[in-house]
């Protein structure tokens, strides 16, 4: 490839998939978000590169290569990995930029994560995570040791897929299983960086080479893996729709599946809340990935009696944003990843258009290029504005009181993440508790959870199962309860004369 738009790791990543990934028939190209221009169709793995992948991460389960290793071996592999992965975070982050059109400054924040996860998982192992005991009446020790399900299947979506494959590789990988990593096809070209580096340094550390494999392809490349039965444990995030058809195939499996799905999240801003806060809170939450973001913003719940000052403030804020190539530093602000989703974002507000809702655009953007500028919009009806639309766009929902408030808060059926500003924290608390949400974060609008050590959850049409550091790494593993119980059952009691009775 020799368009100047696209960075060298991709470029080379897109010439090394001609021959092992072939194009789905009629298949979407992938394209330049900056531009609009087709790179690439989008490719899938063989279907016999599929089954040797699982059929070797099956074999390496079983035989025990990696599982049954002291948990602090283990642990050393993942620091090994972490120091690979840590020396191509330039590069992983660049390609994230150019595939999903976020700017590079929000991929290299990202870019912790990529090596943090797998040091976190290896630290979490060191503190015996997976291993437990309780001493019984009698002073017995009865012991709880987490094993490794087996294959272990990690799904992510397009719009910051190397740190979400980093964190759910590294946590399955921690249990003792071995991973297969689908990438998103839309955007593959970070998360495929990240595994190669991430595998290197496994393998150099002695695990097995498949104990970390990537595959590439659409629906049906999931679909395929997930309904395996060699797959043992699923970790998705997407949509909300194909969410449900992942749980469902797991379901009838009885397989356990992590499901991170969709959002249309909250601001509630308190009648105390002080406007340049808000604005700033409210304009970040809107555009931060490009509002490609499943904790964006999607429903700002305001004061009736501060509706207009309030979207003039956040108006100043999407003003004052850069837009741009999101590859330079200066950028703020960048273009939709593929042309479907910005076309999608677009029938959306076209939608609540033709029920009455205005739109607030103040942003300008370039033409050429998957651009969507970032939208308010007032007049929604609530009913028709439950749907999340996952771009850059909020409805505006005025209250009366805080009861109305909380109430066009819990309305949409989502319960991912919400957020409330006021001057008054002990307030802004107590409104916080009861909005129906995994998360509810008070006065900030950052892109990282509230806490590392604390779960990540997802309520209703949002998903099943928590993540977090924890949760995701026992999300892969099941218990084993062992001990001497020195008892017997009821019935077998000896009578007189040592006959049962």
């Amino acid at each position: 490839m020799t368009s100047p738009f696209i960075p060298e790791p991709v470029a080379d990543l897109v010439d090394g998939w001609t021959g092992v990934c072939p194009p789905l028939p009629g298949g979407p190209f992938r394209q330049n978000p900056a531009t609009g221009e087709d790179l690439d169709p989008v490719r899938a793995t063989t279907d016999a590169r599929v089954e040797s992948a699982l059929d070797a991460a099956d074999r390496v389960h079983r035989s025990g290569a990696w599982a049954a290793l002291p948990d602090v071996e283990r642990a050393d592999a993942l620091d090994t990995a972490a120091d690979e992965v840590e020396a191509r975070a330039a590069d992983i982050t660049l390609a994230e930029s150019f595939g999903s059109g976020v700017p590079r400054t929000q991929t290299a924040v990202l870019g912790v994560i990529l090596g943090g996860a797998f040091r976190l998982a290896a630290a979490r192992l060191r503190n015996s995570v997976l291993s437990s005991a309780v001493t019984r009446p009698d002073g017995r020790t009865v012991t709880v040791r987490r094993e490794a399900l087996g294959p272990a299947l990690c799904v992510v979506p397009y719009n910051a897929p190397a740190p979400m494959a980093a964190h759910k590789a590294a946590s399955a990988l921690a249990a003792g299983c071995p991973v297969l990593v689908k990438a998103p096809e839309l955007n593959p070209y970070g998360t495929q960086l990240l595994v190669e580096a991430a595998a290197a340094g496994l393998t150099s550390a002695g695990a097995p080479p498949a104990l970390l494999q990537l595959l590439h392809g659409g629906a049906a490349t999931g679909a395929r893996l997930v309904a395996d039965s060699r797959v043992r444990a699923v970790s998705f995030t997407g949509g909300t729709a194909a969410g449900r058809e992942v749980g469902a195939a797991c379901g009838r499996a009885l397989k356990p599946a992590q499901l991170e799905l969709g959002g249309n999240n909250t601001l509630v801003v308190m009648e105390d809340a002080d406007t340049a806060t808000a604005a700033r809170i409210a304009g970040e939450l809107l555009t931060t990935l490009n509002g490609q973001w499943c904790r964006a913003l999607g429903r700002l719940v305001v004061p009736a009696a501060r509706e207009a000052e309030l979207i003039e403030a956040i108006g100043e804020v999407l003003a004052s944003l850069r837009t741009g190539d999101p590859l330079d530093p200066a950028t703020g602000f960048g273009p939709l990843a593929h042309s479907r989703h910005r076309d999608s974002a677009r029938a959306a507000v076209a939608a609540l258009t033709r029920h009455g809702a205005r739109e607030h655009a103040f942003t300008p953007v370039p033409e050429q290029g998957n651009w969507l500028a970032p939208l308010l919009l007032t007049g929604a009806p609530e009913e028709q504005a439950r749907e999340e639309i996952f771009g850059p766009v909020a409805t505006v929902h005025p209250y009366g009181s805080l009861d109305e408030a909380i109430a066009l808060a819990n309305a949409t059926g989502y319960g991912l993440e919400a957020y409330v500003t006021g001057q008054d924290e002990e307030a802004a608390l107590a409104t916080a508790a009861r909005i129906r949400a995994g998360e509810v974060k008070v006065n900030g609008s950052s892109v990282l959870s509230l806490h590392m050590d604390t779960p990540r959850p997802a309520w209703g049409l949002s998903g099943l199962v928590d993540e977090g550091t924890d949760e995701t790494l026992l999300h892969f593993t099941g218990s084993r309860v062992t001990g001497v119980e020195g008892g017997f059952a009821l019935h077998t009691v000896a009578g007189p004369g040592g006959g049962a009775r």
